[in-house]
């Protein structure tokens, strides 16, 4: 059995990601010792992350297309910047509808959830910290439903970050390949949020 590890995530347009990739340039890095963003690595905002077998992962896009064919782009509030364990965030107010959202994916995706290890990760030469194949491992239980944190990962390591409060519209969703950090490397599949329907 072939293992992936895939993060569901929104995607930044382009105002919001060049804000990100602002605050993420402020972090030294070395190969393998942080992230940068790049044509590769992907700033976004995580929905779910797990792993799941490869020969799944059209029946996985399928169902996270089923989830958000009703689902209108989604205004996102940016509240600041706070520091983690070993990460460094932008911080983002959890509304009601990005609640649900990510509810109802983590929900519908349980069917296809596996065990997994650092083979299913992104494979170049950066491959995943123990701690980032413990994270996907225990996503649904420490961070999912009531315990789910929407944030944007920004950098690596114990450096303070700011970022003065702004908005955009999130409409453009992706299953990612996870990468070292846990960051978005390969897009498995990506949609636009249709403009305006009615959500479920």
């Amino acid at each position: 059995m072939s293992v992936v590890a895939i993060n569901v995530a929104f995607l930044l347009p382009r105002g919001a990601r060049t804000v990100t990739e602002r605050v993420n340039a402020r972090f030294e890095t070395t190969a393998g010792a942080n992230l940068r963003f790049d044509a590769t690595h992907h700033p976004h905002l995580t929905l779910a992350q797990l792993f799941v077998e490869r020969d799944q992962l059209d029946d996985v896009a399928a169902a996270v297309a089923t989830v958000i064919s009703t689902t209108r782009p989604i205004d996102i509030r940016v509240t600041g910047a706070r520091g983690g364990r070993t990460a460094q965030v932008i911080t983002v107010d959890q509304t009601p509808m990005l609640q649900r959202l990510h509810e109802r994916v983590m929900d519908t995706l349980a069917a296809y959830e596996v065990a997994g290890d650092a083979a299913g990760f992104f494979g170049d030469d950066e491959p995943p910290r123990d701690g980032d194949v413990a994270w996907v491992r225990r996503f649904r239980a420490e961070s999912s439903h009531a315990r789910f944190d929407p944030h944007i990962t920004v950098g690596i390591g114990q450096t303070p970050v700011d970022c003065a409060p702004f908005t955009f519209v999130a409409g453009e969703i992706a299953v990612c390949h996870l990468g070292r950090f846990c960051t978005c490397r390969d897009r498995l599949a990506r949609w636009a949020l249709p403009a305006s329907p009615v959500e479920q």
